[in-house]
């Protein structure tokens, strides 16, 4: 199968700035003495408010883990709409992007998440369902009918590290590959899977809507979630999933995102987590970031640059370390 060439990036997006905070710490290589994490599988659902979900009937899958394992009752998105939220889940920084633009119309030229995990040669992947080949680059498939995947809902392609490179766009991959991943222990350090809008509760209208977007959305995340847990790998060392949602309908925020997103369920899933914890501290997708460079024993910065905000513990952003157990840093 052909992979697509690296995009050019077009537009340099630097219309947020980052934090003038003190930084909290600025190491950026990693260490097993500090890496706390094997495997993180992040999951995105799209649109809906906490209290449209948590005890809804609709959702069985995601309120029975909710029940079972950590929920953070006080998580935001970040900003509206969809594709500066995906970004700041990879960026620590939403960026201003306050529309669904094509990517290279916000193309952002500010380290990630990405460069931090492979500066300390860890390995990254984004599964995203109906993309129909490695590295697609066009912003929505199919190209006739319903947008079932859309680049909005992915956002690496937003930075020209990943942009301007064949060899990264190749990490942007179908979801089919996710359980071959799992079988063969290739599975990456940190995988973002992505439903397609007829499965994460975004819907198509006339398409996908109303009770059976909720049965298919659910199915997908039981299946999901199901397999990561049924492989080999889950037990052996520290595993976790993080089920979370972009946006909600409201503008509430948090953690340098005020207005924000909206208050969005939040799920996470130990490996060896056997009692369940809610975690009420105010946090959004920054804290997210902040958590997976925590998890994975990096610092805030790379190369000397903050990671978005994620430096800012000043204004709230700071690792979710109830719902991860994390160690504090010796």
């Amino acid at each position: 199968m052909r992979i697509a060439p690296g995009i050019v990036a077009l537009v340099l997006a630097a219309n947020a700035a980052i934090p003038s905070a003190v930084l909290a710490d600025q190491s950026s290589p990693t260490d097993d003495h500090h890496r706390q994490y094997d495997h993180l599988f992040v999951i995105v659902e799209e649109n809906e408010e906490n209290t449209s979900i948590i005890g809804d009937p609709k959702a069985p899958t995601i309120n029975s883990l909710a029940s079972a394992y950590g929920l953070a009752t006080d998580y935001f998105g970040t900003i509206h709409p969809s594709e500066g939220n995906y970004v700041g889940m990879v960026g620590g920084n939403s960026y201003g992007i306050t529309d669904d633009a094509p990517y290279t119309k916000h193309t952002i030229n500010q380290p990630s998440i990405v460069d931090q995990l492979e500066g300390a040669g860890l390995t990254w992947k984004s599964y995203s369902q109906t993309m129909p080949f490695p590295g697609y680059p066009g912003t929505c498939y199919p190209t006739t009918g319903p947008c079932l995947y859309a680049s909005k809902h992915n956002g690496f392609l937003n930075f020209a590290h990943v942009q301007n490179s064949a060899s990264e766009m190749r990490k942007l991959v179908p979801d089919t590959s996710l359980g071959d991943d799992l079988a063969n222990g290739t599975a990456p350090n940190l995988a973002f899977i992505a439903p397609d809008q007829c499965h994460d509760l975004h819907g198509i209208g006339g398409t996908c809507t109303g009770d059976q977007l909720f049965m298919e959305t659910d199915q997908y995340l039981k299946t999901t979630v199901d397999e990561i847990t049924h492989a080999p790998l889950w037990e052996r060392g520290q595993n976790a999933i993080v089920i979370n949602f972009d946006e909600g309908d409201s503008t509430l925020g948090c953690c340098d995102a005020n207005p924000g997103g909206g208050r969005v369920v939040t799920v996470v899933i130990g490996n060896h987590q056997h009692s369940p914890i809610q975690d009420p501290t105010p946090h959004n997708h920054y804290s997210l970031v902040a958590t997976f460079q925590a998890a994975f024993g990096l610092g805030c910065t790379f190369d000397g640059t903050p990671v978005g905000f994620t430096c800012d513990t000043t204004n709230g952003v700071k690792p979710m370390a109830p719902l991860f157990e994390l160690r504090p840093r010796v």
